[in-house]
């Protein structure tokens, strides 16, 4: 069989071979089906018909949803969001539009909400929550205005993940973030290492550690007259402030490995990071130490910044500090955090009952038994 256009051949370190459909800007992927099949080119064309009504929904008609997408993409609170936000909004949204653009805003209350939510269940809980998030973002003047009678998010609960799916980023190990530095080291990547670092240690999201740059170290004279490190920056996804002194753990790391570029992190040329690469070289270096033992397959770089949080939240930090450490403009991610060193500790303070009363149960039968059946 031909082969399909618009279709783009990854092949990953394993041999395995990825799909993905690129037609100018627009990537998605991998798909489905396999190359070479019929299913294949089926699976292009339905894509294509989406983006065929996408771009037909550029031009709604007024008092749709899509209308209400075009008014919300011109407002401040669309072009107040980092370039990176806009730039994945623009792709829901143009999904959405295509999805429902043609509905009148009359139509939209809680019952077409929640079916709307039902239908994108199939494409997982994060994809659907991120739609209904960003539809609700859309559809917010219409509320305000009352165009929309009742507030059709009121009560809508967020999908939740099917049952034993994986956490989506799950926190690192002390002993597996030091395998994943020793081997981008070993491997020559010291740029890696250092994009590890930050993210674990800095506790800073994918964007800044790609664009973070060696001038935002700075050395500074603190209250008692001493010369310290810190780390002062505008973030990227929140614009929010980073002001904070730098970690130990993090300035030995730098102080070990090349400042080779103009940014703290570096690709192996010495240039900045694109998010992308960023991504695609953990999962090569995860992919080599998974198939060891040594880490997780699952882990991901954003894991290493909640692996910061956790670490906050477990020694006793304030919300107020768990913020200002990771730059969130909100509590809510600062709770998840306490709540989740708290269950952690409330865990270790179960075993250590159970280790003591192991311990006094062996010293009751003379020391003899080192093992007790409780």
């Amino acid at each position: 069989m031909d082969k399909v256009k618009y279709v783009q051949r990854i092949r990953r370190p394993n041999g395995a071979v990825d799909l993905y459909f690129r037609k100018g800007d627009h990537r998605e992927g991998p798909l489905k089906s396999l190359d070479g099949s019929p299913e294949l080119k089926a699976e292009v064309d339905a894509i294509l018909a989406r983006l065929a009504r996408a771009q037909a929904a550029q031009t709604p008609r007024a008092g749709t949803v899509g209308g209400a997408i075009q008014r919300y993409r011109k407002s401040a609170d669309f072009i107040r969001l980092a370039q990176s936000t806009q730039k994945e909004y623009e792709r829901l949204l143009n999904e959405i539009a295509a999805d429902v653009g043609d509905v009148r805003l009359a139509e939209v209350d809680i019952a077409w909400i929640t079916d709307l939510r039902d239908l994108w269940a199939p494409r997982g809980h994060k994809a659907t929550n991120d739609r209904v998030q960003v539809l609700k973002n859309a559809l917010a003047p219409a509320v305000k205005d009352q165009r929309i009678k009742l507030n059709p998010f009121a009560g809508l609960e967020r999908l939740a993940p099917r049952h034993g799916a994986d956490e989506a980023n799950p926190a690192w190990t002390d002993a597996e973030v030091d395998a994943f530095i020793a081997h981008a080291i070993s491997s020559k990547q010291p740029g890696l290492a250092r994009a590890a670092a930050l993210a674990r240690w800095g506790g800073f999201r994918r964007g800044t550690v790609c664009r973070l740059p060696a001038y935002a170290r700075l050395e500074v004279e603190n209250d008692e007259g001493r010369i310290e490190r810190r780390l002062y920056w505008i973030t990227e996804k929140r614009n929010v402030t980073c002001d904070k002194r730098e970690d130990a753990r993090l300035t030995a790391l730098l102080a070990s490995t090349p400042s080779a570029s103009p940014y703290v992190a570096y690709n192996k040329r010495g240039e900045q990071w694109k998010e992308r690469a960023l991504n695609h070289a953990f999962d090569r270096v995860i992919e080599a130490l998974s198939a060891k033992g040594k880490i997780r397959p699952q882990l991901t770089i954003h894991g290493l910044r909640h692996s910061r949080g956790i670490e906050l939240a477990h020694a006793g930090s304030s919300d107020a500090e768990i913020m200002a450490q990771l730059e969130h403009k909100s509590e809510r991610a600062a709770r998840i955090y306490r709540s989740q060193a708290s269950r952690r500790l409330t865990a270790d303070s179960g075993q250590d009952r159970i280790d003591e009363k192991i311990r006094l149960r062996a010293l009751k039968n003379g020391g003899m038994r080192t093992e007790v059946t409780l």
